[in-house]
């Protein structure tokens, strides 16, 4: 799934802690979360099932929920998802009389060769330009904005469908929670924080200071997650909460959870047609600025 996602912000770890808590706080070892990151990674694919919401500002009425499946690829960096959101009421019900249907998307990431993002929105059909369906974005491309090189990152598992997981390795303070059942089966709830100065440590020498940068930009400094591992040490569950600050005036907090289930699944993740996708890039010109121009 994925959009490109993206990091996030401390918020009060205890909450997240007794959720579900029946009381046991053990301190764990940190190889037990790393060891977990890396054996679901190793099992190469899974079918995946999100949910998840997004509110603005500290404003319910500017929430919006979205749910979805797909199956990720972590061999390839690659993914395939479809998603659905929920916006609030009036919202929702102008988008409904004025396109018939809810807003869904249909996501890829492909992680072949860089990172390239693609998006279809069946309620803009009509509204895109003839033979075109899908919007492309080229995040490596995006990322030179920042001074990031996303393909030196993504050496280093800081970039693909398993963004989540790669972070894992970056967690400090494991804590075991409890066990709960996770699509009927067994697993054990762990808790732990993931820092940004760690993840941004795990980076090429040179990527450090413009990730750095960028992060501190953004107000990130560390986020709560909770996994849930199953017998066979590989993770059937997370669970994280990003709060960030896109601009000085706006705050953006994102709750997102993610199941991971039919391991070893077939998976063979494509890009869509080149004749159907309108890329919209920006792209820097010799000026350093970014530059809209759509192309075919």
């Amino acid at each position: 799934m994925r959009v490109i996602r993206v990091a996030g912000v401390a918020l009060c770890a205890a909450a997240m802690l007794a959720a579900g808590c029946s009381g046991g706080r053990d301190i764990v070892p940190l190889e037990t979360v790393a060891n977990a990151a890396f054996k679901t990674e190793s099992v190469g694919t899974a079918r995946v099932s999100f949910e998840g919401t997004v509110t603005f500002n500290h404003d319910h009425a500017q929430m919006f929920e979205f749910t979805g499946h797909g199956i990720a690829d972590w061999r390839t960096g690659s993914s395939e998802m479809t998603a659905v959101y929920k916006f609030p009421g009036p919202v929702q019900e102008a988008i409904k009389q004025q396109f018939g249907r809810p807003v869904s998307a249909n996501l890829i990431v492909d992680g072949r060769k860089g990172i390239v993002l693609y998006m279809r929105f069946p309620f803009l059909d009509q509204l895109m330009p003839s033979g075109k369906r899908w919007l492309k974005a080229d995040i490596v491309e995006m990322g030179k904005a920042y001074g990031l090189d996303l393909d030196r990152l993504k050496e280093t598992k800081q970039s693909d469908p398993g963004l989540m997981l790669a972070y894992l390795k970056s967690a400090t303070g494991v804590r075991r929670v409890g066990s709960d059942l996770v699509r009927r089966e067994v697993a054990t709830h762990y808790a732990t924080i993931v820092k940004a100065e760690t993840i941004i440590q795990q980076a090429p020498r040179d990527q450090r200071e413009p990730m750095r940068r960028y992060l501190r930009m953004l107000g990130i400094k560390t986020y709560p997650v909770d996994l849930w591992v199953g017998q066979d040490g590989v993770v059937r569950k997370l669970a994280m909460v990003l709060e960030y600050n896109p601009s000085k005036n706006e705050h953006v907090k994102m709750e997102l959870s993610e199941e991971y289930y039919d391991f070893g699944v077939k998976a063979r993740i494509q890009p869509p047609p080149a004749k159907s996708v309108l890329d919209v890039t920006p792209r820097l010109n010799d000026d350093g600025h970014a530059s809209r121009t759509l192309n075919s």
